[in-house]
């Protein structure tokens, strides 16, 4: 199978294009903006000028609250909460979606962080029933659950954060995540925001969110607009193990043992199963293309780490599919 020379992307990665040279387009793309995408210092300055833009705006708004943080328990959304409070002072209000795949470690480290962090929380969940239909036509439709996941908590953010005057919705995609599929910079950060739930799926998805908006069971808040959605960390560079090493100190943070992925939802192996019967490839593929991009990676060791997530999830236990399917199934 041909590859990217440079990040070694496979020949049917989404929307994949090789030039002459054989490099892949996002390679191309991030060449190009590397300037950009690589200057700390500048994208330090650049989210200091949102923090106090949102502040502004919260005071003008009379809210309670500067931001908006959704809260899974993982190590990402847990810093992004610490440091918006304590080193940019900001008013927080935490949130998270119940969507039946929590886990118990997830929900011990939300219990933990919320007593060493104390900031304001709300946990919800959705009619049981209407969410079962969004995971049973998205999974028929396009083979993916995560989509009504991602889409619960945005909507859910777009719309509480509409209601509370809140002017800022921050997430902890990773520059990896944000960048896997990045060929053009419209609502691309660092480069652009959006301020609505339609424009910042956009992005995310790569078209996914048209054929979403499809599903009878799906709504985009099409009149919600004017709240700024921030990618944490596409302004501040740390490594996961110094995200791992600064939270246990400071709140007494736990690692997972013995699981791989994600910790907090216990669809994870599904969700990269899936990835792999769909697609061919693993769920990180693009991502940690975008690591050797940024020099943090060699391409030998994506490819490692690859083989190693191709090995785990090319077959899943018939317990852990059953378990799967009996909460995404309509019941009669």
């Amino acid at each position: 199978m041909r590859k990217c020379v440079k990040c070694g992307l496979p020949e049917n990665y989404a929307d994949i294009r090789f030039d002459k040279e054989g490099i892949c387009n996002y390679c191309n793309f991030y060449d190009q903006h590397r300037a950009v995408i690589q200057d700390e210092d500048f994208l330090k300055e650049k989210f200091r000028e949102k923090i106090a833009y949102a502040k502004k705006k919260a005071r003008e708004n009379q809210s309670k609250y500067d931001c908006l943080v959704g809260f899974s328990g993982g190590k990402d959304s847990t810093y992004i909460i610490y440091q918006l409070k304590h080193k940019y002072h900001m008013r927080v209000l935490a949130f998270t979606f119940d969507n039946g795949f929590m886990t118990d470690y997830g929900k011990a480290n939300i219990k933990n962080a919320l007593e060493k962090i104390n900031v304001d929380h709300i946990m919800f969940s959705v009619n049981e029933k209407r969410l079962r239909q969004q995971y049973s036509a998205c999974f028929k439709m396009m083979k993916n659950f995560c989509a009504v996941c991602f889409h619960n908590m945005h909507y859910y953010s777009y719309l509480l954060a509409h209601q509370n005057g809140i002017p800022m919705i921050v997430n902890g995609r990773t520059m990896g995540q944000i960048l896997q599929t990045a060929d053009e910079t419209y609502r691309l950060e660092p480069f652009e925001t959006s301020d609505n739930l339609l424009d910042f799926e956009h992005q995310m998805f790569l078209g996914l969110e048209q054929k979403a908006r499809k599903i009878p069971e799906m709504d985009y808040l099409e009149e919600i607009r004017g709240i700024e959605a921030v990618s944490y960390f596409a302004y501040h560079k740390i490594s996961e193990e110094e995200t791992r090493k600064f939270l246990e100190e400071k709140i007494g943070w736990q690692r997972p043992k013995g699981i791989s992925g994600h910790a907090d939802c216990f669809a994870h192996a599904m969700a990269e199963y899936m990835c792999m019967q769909k697609h061919g490839y693993p769920v990180r593929t693009g991502e940690l293309a975008v690591l050797v991009r940024r020099g943090e990676i060699t391409k030998e060791e994506a490819e490692a780490e690859l083989l190693r997530d191709s090995e785990n999830f090319q077959e899943l236990p018939q317990e852990v599919k059953d378990r799967f399917y009996h909460r995404i199934q309509l019941k009669k």
